[in-house]
C-alpha cells in the first residue's frame, strides 16, 4: 500500500486548522495541491488579478517545494476564476511562472471562492521529486 504524505508548509497551519485540508498530499509518486489562492504573506488580498494571480502562483510554488518538488513537474493545471474575462490578465503573470513547455490546464468560471475577495483559485498535479 502506497504511503500518504500531508504537506503543510511552515505558516500554513491557521488554514490547516480554520479550513479543515492540508495544503498537498503526497501519495504513489504523484503530489495533488489543493486551490491555493491570491492571499500574500501577511494575508493580504490585493484588487487586482496580477497580483492575485502572482500571489496564487507562488503559494503552489511553495507548496510544491515543500513537497519536494517544482512547478516544472505540474502534470495538469486547473485555474479557476469568478471573471473569465480576466485570464488574459492573468496569463500576463502566468508565462512567467511558465515560460514554455506549458502543463496541461484548465480553465473554467466559478460563481464565488471562499473569500469574496478572491478572483482566483489554482489547483495541481504533480510528479514527486525534482
Amino acid at each position: 500500500m502506497a504511503e500518504i504524505k500531508l504537506i503543510n508548509p511552515e505558516g500554513s497551519e491557521a488554514v490547516y486548522e480554520a479550513y479543515k485540508f492540508s495544503q498537498a498530499v503526497v501519495a504513489g509518486g504523484r503530489i495533488d495541491v489543493a486551490g491555493q489562492v491570491g492571499i500574500g504573506p501577511g494575508m493580504e488580498i490585493p484588487g487586482d488579478i496580477r497580483a492575485q494571480t502572482r500571489y496564487a502562483l507562488s503559494n503552489l510554488k511553495n507548496v510544491l517545494e515543500a513537497a519536494g518538488s517544482s512547478l516544472g513537474r505540474i502534470t495538469h493545471l486547473t485555474q479557476y476564476f469568478t471573471d473569465i474575462s480576466e485570464v488574459p490578465a492573468s496569463d500576463e503573470v502566468y508565462v512567467e511562472f511558465f515560460p514554455r513547455d506549458y502543463p496541461a490546464r484548465t480553465v473554467v468560471q466559478v460563481g464565488a471562492l471562499v473569500l469574496p475577495q478572491l478572483k482566483l483559485e489554482v489547483q495541481a498535479t504533480a510528479l514527486a521529486g525534482d
